[in-house]
């Protein structure tokens, strides 16, 4: 565990909390103790303030709509894993049993998840202080390019497609539900199909944009995710 307190350059004075926040559902359901789900929800909310009122403060020029587009990239399952797997997070998950057998301690959403629970323990062990360093620490390169909501917000598409594939899915197909609005101020409303079956709805500006964001919100469906995989 010493290892794992230096990735996570805090120690927890309360080990409950931490044992609490690696320890996912089939594990906790096998053997009777507590598990990360609940964890998981004030994490999320933990680690969203965090972010917002980073880019809110790094950006003052920057409008709410391109603010958005910054914080659901950098809290998205995608990143969130990548994050998770910088430090190390799946070699220290208590797992079920069936679970590890499919690679659970790979997987994005199972990832994503403890790496919220880990924010939620260190916030009630030890207050908002040490979260929001470890937070921004980790989250620098991302918090520090200007340009990511546009790049990342081009790449949804890209990354649906690649993570379908990494997974032996068919590619998605995308259809355009509605045009709304003047011919001047028109929106788009877009459906992401997975093997022919609805996925998500997006809106934009533009065709394009619309389904880019069908694309991100279904990348951000942790339920969606879970039943795809085997």
């Amino acid at each position: 565990m010493e290892a794992f307190y230096s990735l996570l350059r805090y120690r927890f004075k309360n080990t409950d909390l931490l044992k609490e926040a690696i320890t996912h559902s089939s594990y906790g359901n096998e053997n009777h103790i507590p598990n990360n789900e609940r964890l998981e929800f004030l994490g999320d909310s933990v680690l969203g303030f965090i972010i917002a009122n980073e880019l809110f403060k790094r950006y003052p020029e920057a409008q709410e709509g391109d603010l958005s587009k910054q914080k659901s990239v950098i809290v998205s399952t995608p990143s969130l894993a990548r994050k998770a797997r910088e430090i190390e997070l799946g070699t220290f998950l208590m797992i079920g049993e069936g679970e590890r057998r499919s690679g659970g301690a790979e997987k994005d959403s199972i990832l994503a998840d403890a790496m919220e629970s880990i924010l939620a323990a260190m916030f009630l062990d030890g207050g908002m202080e040490p979260v929001e360093r470890f937070v921004l620490s980790l989250f620098d390169p991302e918090l520090s390019h200007s340009e990511l909501n546009l790049k990342e917000y081009e790449d949804f598409k890209t990354q649906l497609q690649e993570r379908l594939q990494s997974i032996g899915r068919a590619l998605p197909q995308y259809q355009i539900l509605s045009e709304e609005g003047p011919s001047h101020n028109r929106e788009f409303v877009a459906q992401v199909l997975i093997e022919g079956k609805p996925g998500a709805l997006g809106r934009g500006k533009s065709k394009k944009a619309a389904q880019q964001e069908a694309a991100r919100t279904l990348l951000d469906n942790r339920d969606f995710w879970e039943a795809l995989l085997p």
